[in-house]
């Protein structure tokens, strides 16, 4: 087998830039309904002179760590900038972790590329009904191996679309997912169709035209819907985000004690949040980021951390508006990303302090928040010391916003990472939330790419819920997102804004999401699984001797 077998064929690295292209911060979507078409090819360039199926496999393991590699490297390449910042990494090891971590960061591409090589191969279907069959199991495996297989950001074809106001509104039935299935299989049927010269109109190019078409009525018809229930009369509420654009060396500073720097986080935070008492609507409640306040709170370890809550407390008492904050919490020899609901009255029947709501970050961020065997093994300690093993909340909780205009109102709580996990969302707006409130911190990241990705990712999150959300950066993007994933009130990035946003209090919407759960996944992996099974094996009885 020649070396240049395993290089990455061209063809996949145009794959690999279209997929780059489509997802932000370029955003160019459209390239996503043909983003696959160059990889097909690459898979089968070898069908004609190398029909060993052995040598196809090797083939398509090749090809598919090569679209992980490249796509990961052209979408991720800030987590480099992640660990050299927050890993205290130097360059060289940080660039040598993201080169290891593209080449399996998306595994789909490599066990789909065997399973695809393997299918076409083996089985010899001609255009027509059982090419249908084919294309349809292998939009369902695709999607259901994406689904199953781990990934740190769990990002999926589907989150390409989530400027596309009449494409990504069936989120709500199916979530990203079902999206990521429509897309794969528009792929494939295009693809089917540029082979086929021919009989180019095959059932299956027109399913996936009925497939997109529907799925642009159903978006259509959705967002219009979802917009006259916005547009309706309701109850509102004037919420200030605070956006202090707190760098990472300040924070770093102001967690370690560095004599004046916490002083330095919280004055900037007072002088912005009195300017935003000043606008017209005034905002009934103040919002900052998460862990803007620089220790723990109500868990002083010195007489400054007791003096700096006391300045805290009073602050809120005197301006007589809730302060919702991230900070951290301490208990149990155990510290906790948390996020603090800080009324200046007393809150009536509250099991905590009469003023104060406690959430605790549930869903931890792996290398960022805990590392597997950091409390066992002394060596990542003292490598490491910069991580922190945080202890985990409880899980999604509905916490109360005492609004004077309002009313109380029911909020889910959700910090940074958490905000990528649908069911953890929607467990939370089960539970009666009227508007998902997300704190984030992505300033450690770096200003270009993951920002924008990340708020792309959360949007979904409105979408099958059908709740508004708030969002709450350090260093940006906040914006107010709304039941039908459009965005307002958006930040810019690296600056002091102040935020004030009208968030809407609507009626319940139900989705299908909200009943059944991020159920698209399982369901394709397991028609997947069973289409392979059921094509696959009358071929293995015929090649038994």
């Amino acid at each position: 087998m020649k070396t240049l077998f395993l290089f990455p064929n061209w063809k996949t690295l145009l794959s690999a830039l279209f997929i780059v292209l489509a997802f932000p911060p370029w955003n160019f979507s459209f390239l996503i309904w043909f983003a696959l078409i160059p990889w097909f090819s690459a898979l089968d360039k070898y069908k004609g002179e190398r029909k060993a199926l052995k040598k196809g496999l090797v083939l398509g393991v090749w090809q598919g760590v090569w679209l992980s590699f490249f796509m990961t490297l052209g979408g991720f390449y800030w987590v480099a900038y992640s660990l050299h910042e927050f890993g205290v990494l130097p360059w060289s090891l940080s660039i040598a972790a993201l080169l290891l971590f593209s080449l399996g960061s998306q595994p789909q591409f490599i066990i789909f590329a065997l399973l695809r090589v393997y299918l076409k191969k083996t089985i010899n279907w001609e255009a027509g009904w059982k090419s249908l069959t084919l294309v349809s199991i292998l939009a369902f495996a695709y999607t259901g191996l994406d689904w199953i297989l781990p990934k740190i950001f769990l990002d999926t074809l589907g989150h390409s679309l989530y400027l596309s106001r009449y494409l990504n509104q069936s989120a709500d039935i199916g979530g990203a997912h079902l999206l990521t299935f429509i897309i794969y299989f528009s792929n494939e049927t295009l693809y089917q169709f540029i082979k086929s010269r021919k009989k180019p109109f095959t059932p299956q190019f027109i399913t996936g035209i009925l497939l997109f078409s529907l799925n642009f009525i159903y978006g259509y018809y959705r967002s219009h819907q979802i917009e006259k229930i916005m547009t309706a009369p309701h109850p509102t509420l004037q919420m200030g985000v605070i956006q202090a654009n707190i760098g990472d060396f300040d924070k770093i500073a102001a967690e370690n004690g560095v004599r004046g720097a916490a002083e330095k986080v919280l004055s900037t935070f007072f002088r912005l949040s009195d300017q935003a008492l000043t606008l017209d609507p005034k905002p009934e409640v103040l919002v900052w980021p998460e862990t803007s306040y620089p220790s723990t709170f109500r868990t002083p370890q010195t007489l400054t951390e007791f003096q700096r809550d006391q300045e805290l407390q009073n602050y809120v008492r005197a301006r007589g508006v809730p302060l919702l904050f991230g900070g951290y919490d301490h208990s149990d020899s155990k510290d906790f990303n948390a996020f603090f609901f800080l009324s200046p009255h007393p809150l009536p029947a509250q099991k905590t302090e009469n003023d104060l709501q406690v959430y605790r970050k549930n869903i931890l961020l792996l290398f960022g928040e805990y590392i597997p065997g950091y409390e066992t093994f002394d060596f990542i300690k003292n490598n490491f010391p910069q991580v922190g093993n945080f202890g985990r909340g409880i899980g999604p909780e509905v916490l109360k916003i005492y609004s004077p205009q309002s009313g109380p109102i029911l909020v889910n709580p959700i910090i940074c990472y958490e905000a990528l996990f649908s069911n953890f969302i929607l467990d939370a707006v089960r539970k009666g939330s009227q508007i998902i409130l997300n704190i984030t911190n992505d300033s450690w990241f770096g200003p270009y790419g993951e920002p924008d990705l990340h708020l792309a990712l959360t949007v979904f999150r409105s979408l099958e819920s059908r709740r508004p959300q708030v969002r709450s950066t350090n260093t940006g993007i906040s914006a107010l997102i709304l039941p039908d994933g459009s965005m307002t009130n958006r930040s810019q990035i690296n600056r002091e804004e102040i935020v004030n946003m009208t968030v809407p209090i609507l009626p319940s919407i139900q989705t299908l999401m909200l009943k059944w759960g991020d159920w698209f996944g399982k369901f394709a992996l397991i028609l997947g699984l069973l289409g392979i099974f059921f094509a696959v094996f009358p071929y293995i009885q015929l090649s038994k001797p």
